[in-house]
């Protein structure tokens, strides 16, 4: 019989949810296969396009990859964490962010008005003044993402590096909760399919109208307020077939 999936989150965010807290608990290790997509398909009684959507979020993601003649392998620490979940679990876990092979370099931080989405995510006035951080992260000499994370502007008396392009070696979630005297909570990461305009093309250096997502991420602490709001792009390689029908 077909799993329940809960609502309103989509079936297939619902489903890499889920092979991702396999992958973090350790029930899947690096390089074990991945369920198929045609497991996925038969385990939570989805349509095929809805589990391809599932596998290729865990593959921008970078929890997994494809393997010529297998199908999807679940990645080494070395090989993600550009996603803010793969972050937050790298810095609990290590006291770093990002795993060897990848940096990220901050190219603007500043005070910045807020758009309606964060302002609404921060719980601040639209147009109100925000701390705007912007990374590019890299895996050797080719992009990864573009992340811009963001904060209301009364946390820089607390954590001023915020407002500077210095590296921040153990995540800028981490340090403002430190600087603030919070605990970390919880996370929530969502990612949806699009396709890059000439912006995204030429930041991620793709041709314009290559399959990409673009993701929004919430990070809590432990009384479910908001610590960072962040904004991010990464290529992608996105297959469909079968019916799509939810």
């Amino acid at each position: 019989m077909p799993r329940k999936l809960e609502r309103p989150a989509a079936p297939y965010r619902q489903i890499a949810e889920e092979i991702r807290a396999r992958i973090l608990e350790g029930d899947l290790q690096p390089g074990d296969v991945v369920p198929s997509v045609r497991a996925v398909s038969r385990e939570y009684g989805v349509a095929m396009a809805t589990a391809h959507r599932a596998l290729s979020l865990l593959q921008a993601e970078g929890y997994a990859r494809p393997e010529r003649g297998i199908g999807s392998v679940v990645t080494t620490d070395e090989e993600r964490g550009w996603s803010a979940s793969a972050r937050l679990e790298k810095s609990q876990r290590t006291g770093k962010v990002y795993p060897s092979g990848q940096h990220a370099r901050i190219v603007a931080a500043a005070l910045d008005e807020a758009p309606d989405q964060v302002a609404k995510a921060l719980g601040v006035e639209p147009g109100s003044e925000v701390i705007r951080r912007l990374r590019i992260t890299y895996r050797g000499d080719r992009v990864v993402s573009r992340s811009t994370s963001w904060f209301p502007a009364a946390v820089s008396e607390s954590a001023p590096l915020l407002l500077t392009t210095e590296r921040i070696p153990e995540g800028t979630f981490a340090y403002v909760a430190h600087a603030l005297g919070r605990q970390l909570g919880s996370w929530q990461d969502q990612y949806d399919p699009a396709v890059a305009d000439a912006d995204e093309a030429a930041t991620l250096d793709v041709a314009e109208g290559t399959p990409i997502f673009r993701g929004q991420n919430w990070i809590y602490d432990d009384n479910g307020d908001v610590l960072e709001y962040g904004e991010s792009i990464a290529a992608a390689r996105i297959s469909y077939r079968g019916n799509i029908s939810d």
